[in-house]
């Protein structure tokens, strides 16, 4: 796996750059908007509540609520920050909540003892709100003539078995999207770059460091995350990586090790799955065009 370390001086280059931040008032969200403000960057962060009193005092910070499981809030996001900077440069996909759902012993009955429909919040923050702020960030960023980044807040329970179901299916849906993203992006020769950021148990309002210090489980500082999002924005080279933080160490995996892996199982003479769309996505523009 490609280890690495992230220096302050690669990370100079977001100065002055306009960067919408999801989930921004406690956690990894508001541990981000600090350092890319320190950084000289221009943000826009959205969560259903501001920042505690305090924990951000800059004139290049701008609040807006907003519920990335709604459209219209999302939307009404992307255009305050269109109104007050004329662009989008990099967003970072964070917002997202705990576990609810319980599919296995915690169903709930109805008055006639028939099983009530799980909740389904947790896909809507998590899945739905990161697919539809990315889709957002692709149509406002392609839009500048040098283009930007989106990162994905994708989790390590996204690598991984995960008995919190709803919560490990949003984040397996996140990787998916950053892959998905990546590969349609440069399909289409789009000059928007998608990565993901996989940290490990990191102290935020979901996961409560007093708590977890009881059974002896490490929480990482969410600091440690904030750099790895500023860092897959600041570096261009970039593009379909998934950083995996652990005890502040940096690891990038996808390129590194899930793909690798994945390509020793086809037969060697299967055309994968993408290049196979891609054959028939080209045929079939060869044949619109001539009728």
């Amino acid at each position: 796996m490609a280890e690495f370390l992230i220096t302050d001086d690669s990370l100079v280059s977001l100065k002055d750059k306009i960067v919408i931040v999801t989930g921004c008032s406690s956690g990894i969200g508001l541990s981000t908007i600090q350092l890319l403000l320190s950084l000289g960057a221009f943000v826009i962060g959205s969560d259903l509540h501001e920042p505690p009193e305090g924990a951000v005092s800059s004139a290049q910070f701008t609040f807006h609520n907003a519920n990335v499981a709604e459209w219209q809030d999302l939307l009404g996001l992307f255009k305050k920050a269109i109104e007050l900077h004329g662009r989008v440069d990099h967003v970072f996909s964070n917002a997202g909540i705990g576990p609810l759902a319980n599919y296995v012993s915690g169903i709930e009955l109805d008055g006639n003892g028939d099983p009530k429909e799980p909740t389904s919040l947790v896909l809507d923050v998590n899945l739905k709100g990161a697919i539809n702020t990315a889709t957002l960030g692709v149509h406002y960023i392609r839009q500048n003539p040098n283009g930007g980044s989106i990162v994905i807040n994708i989790s390590s329970t996204g690598l991984q078995r995960f008995r919190a179901v709803d919560y490990g299916v949003s984040k397996h849906g996140a990787l998916g999207l950053m892959r998905g993203l990546h590969a349609a992006l440069t399909a289409q020769d789009v000059p928007v770059r998608v990565n993901g950021v996989a940290p490990s148990w990191t102290a935020t309002g979901v996961v409560q460091k007093q708590l977890f210090d009881q059974f002896g489980i490490y929480t990482q500082p969410p600091g440690a995350v904030a750099r790895a999002a500023a860092n897959l924005m600041a570096d261009e080279s970039r593009r379909g990586h998934l950083i995996h933080i652990d005890h502040e160490i940096y690891k990038e995996v996808d390129e590194a090790l899930l793909l690798p892996t994945y390509n020793t199982l086809p037969h060697k003479d299967t055309v994968s799955e993408d290049e196979s769309m891609g054959r028939m996505a080209e045929r079939m523009k060869a044949q619109a065009g001539k009728e």
